[in-house]
């Protein structure tokens, strides 16, 4: 009896829209096929909609608070940001579970995925946000046939305009190009019961293009050029009768402006900046002040950051406070980007870090913190106000600004992996929450940046074809990101130790 085969094709940040009302102009083919002979339809993404949750709440079907990655960073007691990596040894993937059940999987940059396989019926490349790692020398040499070693890290490139977008394209391309073809010959070459193959350049690309009249003609051949290597893969699964899962771990939309979180914390009096980093006027002509921003920008962005992330916390705090009294009063512009180390804590009650997105997280500085100063007794109360006053928030034309504000222990239900959020907030469509920027003169809305010309939304995709029956598949309410993982490991006749609120799709 032949074995069962199952083809698992990841897209970071591809929406449905994109591909719905553009699959026919722009000829691609792959993407039809689902709509002609499965389903490709929303998947609800995590809170915030990003990357870092995401992917591993589809490798192990739990939420963020139990495989333990809220985001690209946690939050420490002293307020310092620490990186945060999927770690397969908190909460298994669906990869290592098929790997003891006799399964032979291949994965190709599995977003999130860092760290080599435990199982040996596992061939790897890793995956974003890290250079991959090749899980054996046979994966190395065929990378290097065809030329293959992940996405470009060119992101600096474009930021700096060393790079044009249109050349970003290209590189990106030709990048998913080589992945394809790297892809395609070890497929062909050996028997694998599970192919996952991630595609990641698509969210790059839409982060600095969408808000453009042209953007489709940066962000459109990505799609084309993933578009050719679903019809193989769809071509493959018709005559081995597999199925084929097609998924995103969030979307993407175009941004026309960002509003500034910790702007409107503190002018509400809820978090006090430092005295010092508001002791230049606005406008004022002070070199100094902005040699000193452009300085203290450079040493966060440069490699000193790497080496700050690895000093112990007792590090961090001299660090973090030599930094502040040394370049403090940021600049003598209106604008100013304020970091965690920016707040007097001892007068701020809550403030927004971390979540930088759609999406945003406000803390409350309680006693998780070492300069906590909101008793157990008031949190409940604070919270309840904030919730109220965020909805109340209205945009430039007067309407309401945020869709939802609501208690975060409801999602991160008690979690000690990480200090959790007290409050998430969303915004409506258009938008995204600035969690850095302040503007001295009191404004609360800006120009996104370069880099935030789109930004992400709440659905992903989800799609199908399944030749093992040859029916029309439907699926019924939106599913989940939490459901992939059974609905691979259930596909393989393996019951999944998932979350047991979401089951599988199909």
């Amino acid at each position: 009896m032949d074995r069962k085969k199952l083809y698992l094709i990841g897209i970071d940040a591809a929406p449905l829209w994109i591909i719905r009302d553009n699959y026919v102009k722009y000829k691609m083919r792959g993407f039809a096929e689902f709509f002609e002979d499965g389903i490709l339809t929303d998947l609800e993404s995590t809170i915030p909609p990003m990357t870092g949750p995401s992917w591993p709440s589809m490798y192990t079907g739990v939420r963020p608070g139990v495989h333990g990655i809220p985001d690209f960073f946690t939050l420490k007691s002293n307020y310092t940001k620490e990186v945060a990596y999927y770690n397969p040894e908190i909460r298994e993937p669906f990869w290592e579970v098929m790997g003891r059940n006799g399964l032979r999987s291949f994965l190709v940059t599995p977003a999130m995925a860092v760290r080599m396989p435990k199982s040996e019926d596992v061939d790897m490349v890793t995956g974003f946000p890290l250079p991959p790692k090749f899980s054996s020398d046979e994966l190395r040499r065929v990378a290097k046939r065809y030329g293959f070693n992940g996405e470009p890290n060119i992101e600096k490139r474009i930021k700096s305009k060393e790079m044009s977008l249109a050349e970003a394209s290209k590189s990106y391309v030709d990048s998913i190009r080589r992945r394809g073809e790297f892809s395609k010959h070890l497929i062909d070459k050996k028997e694998y019961d599970f192919s996952f193959v991630c595609f990641t350049e698509t969210d790059r690309i839409q982060h600095f293009s969408l808000n453009l009249p042209e953007w489709k003609s940066y962000v459109l051949p990505l799609y084309q050029e993933i578009s050719k290597f679903l019809e193989w893969v769809n071509l493959r699964a018709r005559k081995e009768n597999a199925r084929v899962l097609l998924v995103s771990d969030h979307g993407a939309q175009p941004i026309k402006s960002k509003f500034l979180m910790n702007a409107w914390l503190i002018n509400n009096r809820y978090a006090s900046l430092k005295p010092e980093i508001n002791t230049q006027k606005v406008g004022a002509s002070v070199s100094s002040s902005r040699t000193k921003y452009m300085i203290r920008e450079r040493i966060i962005r440069s490699k000193l950051r790497k080496i700050y992330d690895k000093l112990p916390n007792a590090g961090k705090s001299m660090a973090k406070g030599a930094l502040s009294r040394f370049l403090a009063g940021s600049s003598g512009e209106d604008y100013t980007r304020i970091h965690d180390f920016d707040f007097d804590m001892d007068k701020t009650v809550a403030f927004s870090s971390i979540s930088n997105w759609t999406v945003c997280s406000i803390y409350i500085n309680d006693r998780r913190f070492d300069n906590g100063i909101v008793g157990k007794d008031r949190k409940q109360k604070l919270k309840a106000e904030l919730i109220r006053k965020l909805m109340r928030i209205k945009d430039e034309n007067g309407d309401r600004l945020m869709t939802k504000a609501f208690d975060a222990d409801e999602y991160y239900e008690g979690t000690k992996m990480f200090i959790a959020p007290d409050i998430m907030v969303e915004i409506k469509k258009g938008y995204f929450i600035d969690v850095f920027g302040y503007l001295k003169s009191g404004g609360l809305f800006m120009k996104p940046e370069m880099a935030k010309r789109g930004d992400h939304m709440n659905e992903g995709i989800f799609g199908a074809i399944d030749n093992t029956n040859r029916k029309r598949l439907k699926v019924g309410k939106m599913p989940y990101v939490y459901q992939i993982n059974p609905t691979v490991l259930s596909y393989f006749g393996i019951k999944p130790d998932n979350d047991k609120r979401y089951g599988k799709i199909l």
